[in-house]
């Protein structure tokens, strides 16, 4: 898979440092992580389930490396949050240095495009929370509408959805 400026990689053994580096970068955990710094078994398990979501569902979660450097800028995808939502989420996060240039926009409408070629996403889920002001002005850009509201380490988390067909016209 590839955008405009990054390249995409299923998360994989190969690339556990990568993604472990980025799920114990401070920026990445501000939000994403309720600040918790989890251990390399953490990381371990979250590439497992991926793997697992890829061969069910057609989706998972990438690393995104930028195509001129091939440094890694973040990652992108799905994961399964049951206890919020019963279908896979969107989700996204990066170093730091890669905030405010539209990478966040580019991963997450490559993730979209690729679910939408999958059956069973009719509907696209993500939850941001309600603090994450950065974050939650990406996904009402690709035109993403609240659903619901549940609370969170953080305070309300919103949960919000995009109809397929919307994520493909744009």
């Amino acid at each position: 898979m590839t955008s405009e400026r990054l390249t995409y990689q299923p998360l994989s053994a190969a690339v556990l440092d990568d993604f472990h580096e980025l799920v114990r970068d401070a920026h990445v955990r501000r939000y994403l992580m309720d600040g918790q710094v989890f251990p390399r078994e953490w990381s371990e398990e979250r590439i497992r389930e991926s793997t697992e979501l890829f061969k069910r569902r057609g989706v998972g979660l990438w690393l995104a490396h930028a195509r001129l450097t091939r440094e890694v800028v973040g990652f992108c995808g799905f994961l399964e949050f049951p206890t919020l939502h019963p279908e896979p989420q969107l989700v996204y996060a990066m170093f730091e240095p890669f905030t405010g240039k539209g990478y966040a926009t580019e991963m997450a409408r490559a993730a979209i495009t690729e679910a939408c070629g999958h059956p069973g996403f009719e509907t696209i889920i993500a939850g941001v929370d309600h603090v994450n002001v950065a974050s939650l002005r990406v996904l009402e850009k690709l035109g993403f509408r609240k659903l619901a509201t549940h609370q969170g380490a953080f305070g309300d988390v919103l949960m919000l959805e995009l109809e397929s067909r919307s994520a493909l016209s744009q």
